[in-house]
């Protein structure tokens, strides 16, 4: 039996080499190298199909309210390019009301702000009360209520709108409509 033990030991393990590391990188920096430049260039191959990046924009609605030819307000829904800002979204609303046809090409809203009560001032440019809109006796009133609606459609967290040239309340846009006092949204002249 000692001798079965013994010759168990004697077995050398075969011997290891070590592993010669600049040999390695010689061989594998080129191949490295190769590599990179094979995926670098092959966008420039002839053949080779162009990479396509996608841009996601961002789409929000904007609700507007246009007359139509009995002189009701029918809601229209446009999608726009998600607003940056509040103001963006005031001149898409403007500039949706002029191409319209509700106000004049002129009017400016030079700025507007809505108090704690949730009433927005809106600050237009001496145009709203020059420059009338249409030639039907409820002209005024389309104009008044399109603008209320879609400003009141599109800002949630306002209650009422007043209309203000050069920061002063006006009483009147052409001596039909009172707007001295800020104005509700009107459903009752709003299309079912």
């Amino acid at each position: 039996m000692a001798e079965r033990q013994g010759m168990g030991h004697n077995t050398a393990a075969p011997e290891r080499t070590p592993i010669n590391l600049k040999r390695l990188a010689i061989i594998c920096t080129p191949l490295a190298i190769i590599t990179i430049l094979v995926v670098l260039f092959m966008e420039h191959l002839p053949g080779t199909k162009p990479t396509t990046h996608i841009a996601i924009t961002e789409r929000t609605n904007v609700s507007l309210y246009l007359p139509d030819k009995e002189g009701k307000l029918v809601e229209k829904t446009v999608g726009i390019k998600a607003p940056e800002s509040n103001r963006e979204k005031a001149d898409t609303i403007v500039a949706a009301l002029k191409t319209a046809g509700v106000v004049s090409e002129n009017l400016t809203l030079q700025d507007f702000v809505t108090d704690s009560d949730g009433i927005m001032y809106l600050n237009f440019s001496k145009d709203l009360v020059t420059n009338p809109q249409g030639e039907r006796s409820d002209g005024e009133i389309v104009t008044v209520f399109s603008i209320v609606n879609s400003f009141l459609a599109n800002f949630s967290y306002t209650r009422k709108v007043q209309f203000l040239v050069d920061w002063q309340p006006v009483h009147t846009i052409h001596g039909i409509v009172y707007t001295y006092l800020p104005m509700e949204f009107n459903r009752t002249i709003v299309e079912d």
